[in-house]
């Protein structure tokens, strides 16, 4: 990989299913982090239940610094936010805008358009502000060159407490993300890739 991005080393490396060999794969990060390669190990998608993630921490040397899971308004994982916070792991949040297979949802979002409004901002940038400002990383999705702008341009205003709190009540446990775990880890057994 070093070889590949020409560099020295990789600021992180998420682990990023737990499928397969999970505990062989993490002893091979420990390493490469031991030897300099990489700074930080983080996880991905080990949110399927708590037993998973349970097994897992018992088992590792290094404990990740980082964990993504599907965080956004209509799924707050609050559950998640707390066992995190108890092991001292941050919260990543991917699809925090809903992805694709929301079709919108979270951007067509009443509470939200009124904040937007408010601010002068788009949907997107009060919930990306949303997620910076509850101490989160977040890292939402987008091609087009005028969403990467705007997804980045949330520096320049701060929601309320009230604001903060009228987000938070939009939390229905919804989340958007329905590939079955099994389905998902089917999917990716299968996958061939290159060196």
């Amino acid at each position: 990989m070093l070889k590949r991005l020409g560099v020295d080393y990789i600021d992180l490396v998420y682990l990023h299913q737990p499928v397969g060999d999970v505990k062989g794969a993490w002893k091979d990060l420990e390493k490469a982090q031991k030897e300099g390669k990489v700074r930080a190990l983080g996880i991905s998608n080990f949110d399927k239940d708590e037993a998973l993630f349970a097994d897992f921490m018992q088992t590792v040397s290094v404990k990740p610094q980082v964990m993504q899971l599907e965080c956004h308004p209509y799924a707050q994982r609050l559950d998640w936010q707390k066992r995190l916070k108890e092991h001292n792991i941050r919260q990543e949040n991917w699809y925090p805008l809903g992805g694709l297979q929301s079709n919108g949802l979270l951007l067509r979002d009443a509470v939200i358009n009124k904040i937007a409004e408010a601010h002068g901002k788009s949907a997107a940038q009060i919930i990306i502000r949303w997620h910076i400002q509850e101490g989160f990383s977040v890292i939402p999705g987008a091609s087009n060159p005028n969403y990467i702008k705007e997804n980045i341009d949330v520096f320049d205003f701060e929601l309320t407490p009230s604001e903060m709190e009228k987000i938070r009540a939009l939390n229905t446990k919804k989340r958007i993300f329905d590939v079955l775990f099994e389905q998902q880890k089917e999917n990716y057994l299968k996958m061939k890739l290159e060196d």
